[in-house]
Formats: C-alpha cells, structure tokens, sequence
C-alpha cells in the first residue's frame, strides 16, 4: 500500500508545475502519471491496482516513480511497511 502526499509549502500557477511539464529530461509516461497524481486527493493506493487503472504494469509504475524520485517531483519513503510518496 502507498500514501500519497501533496507538499503544499510552495505556491502554484497550475496544480501540475509548470518545469515538470516542460522539463525535456522526463519520459511523458512520467509526466502524464505525475500529472494524474497531481489532480488526485491524498489517498492510499496499492501499486497494483493504480497500474491497473493507468493501464499500465507495476514493474512500469515502479519505474516512472523513480523517475519522478530521480528529477525531484516525487519523494519516496516508508513508514511501518508503507511507501509514501509525496509531490514535491
């Protein structure tokens, strides 16, 4: 299981940043699920079943949070078994 954070400590002109959008370095599998996340409210989810809904496998998923995690958009920690994923 996972929880999902919005760090709000910065303000936006968007709910999706603008830099990630235009960031040429990011995959647009990455931008486009970053952008689901973003629109999403703070929620737990179970990797398999948000891959299912995105159409999309766990191994892929896993994949693109460590891209999101590598760029600096997605924070990625556990706490008592759970990985927490917070927007950064």
């Amino acid at each position: 299981m996972m929880n999902l954070n919005h760090n709000n400590a910065r303000i936006r002109r968007t709910s999706i940043p603008t830099d990630m959008l235009l960031n040429p370095h990011l995959s647009n599998d990455a931008k486009i699920t970053a952008a689901i996340l973003y629109t999403c409210d703070e929620s737990q989810w179970i990797l398999a079943e948000m891959a299912r809904e995105l159409h999309m496998t766990e191994e892929t998923l896993s994949k693109i949070f460590s891209e999101l995690n590598e760029w600096g958009y997605l924070d990625i920690h556990y706490e008592d078994g759970v990985s927490v994923l917070t927007l950064l």
